[in-house]
């Protein structure tokens, strides 16, 4: 029979006791843009090797209770406030490179162990890496884009878009809350959904926006 001597014996912590963080990230993001502004920008996946069309992408921006002239971050969405589902863009793979091949602008290709991207249309028998035909690329990434008539009070460009209930002003600015949603392919053992990024749009004055 085992017996156990009081010095092998170790207390345990409480349960409610949190010493160890096992899922933590860097915190929360911040776009800052001024209204009017249609931007497009990077984000590198480092849980992924190769960010490609199989993987589902989604980003959007939920109003938030904006208070007018209040330049307070809100904690809340507005109620039956307006989402937006952002444009997610994913730079097409076209495998290994082929010089019989006509690649269009931002196709990725793979070329002894080395990604590039095309940085020019219908590039045909320019072996990577001429650099004025290819650029070395991370594989990993996606680029958001944010439309010109986010939270704009008119939509001329973009009439699916519909306006915030409250406008910035010159001394206050209005928030969105921003995420962003990657979901792995089906078929496998346990399809994973990833959220590694989320935060804040911010919305700043613009007279440009705002004069016809």
């Amino acid at each position: 029979m085992h017996s156990t001597e009081l010095g092998d014996v170790m207390a345990r912590s409480p349960i409610a006791t949190v010493t160890t963080d096992l899922q933590s990230d860097s915190g929360s993001v911040l776009w800052s843009l001024v209204q009017g502004e249609q931007l497009e920008f990077p984000v590198t996946l480092n849980f992924l090797s190769l960010a490609d069309s199989s993987y589902a992408y989604e980003a959007v921006v939920m109003e938030a209770a904006n208070v007018l002239g209040d330049a307070t971050i809100p904690t809340l969405a507005r109620p039956s406030g307006v989402n937006t589902k952002l444009v997610v863009r994913v730079p097409s793979y076209q495998g290994t490179y082929n010089a019989a091949t006509t690649y269009a602008r931002e196709d990725v290709v793979l070329l002894s162990s080395v990604y590039y991207k095309s940085i020019s249309a219908g590039n045909i028998n320019h072996t990577p890496p001429n650099s004025t035909y290819w650029d070395v690329y991370v594989p990993n990434k996606v680029y958001i884009q944010f439309p010109e008539q986010l939270s704009l009070t008119y939509s001329a460009h973009s009439p699916s878009l519909a306006a915030w209930t409250v406008q910035p002003t010159s001394v206050s600015p209005v928030y969105g809350f921003f995420e962003l949603r990657i979901t792995e392919p089906g078929g496998g053992i346990y399809t994973r959904t990833w959220k590694p990024m989320r935060g804040l749009v911010e919305l700043l004055y613009s007279p440009t926006a705002l004069v016809s």
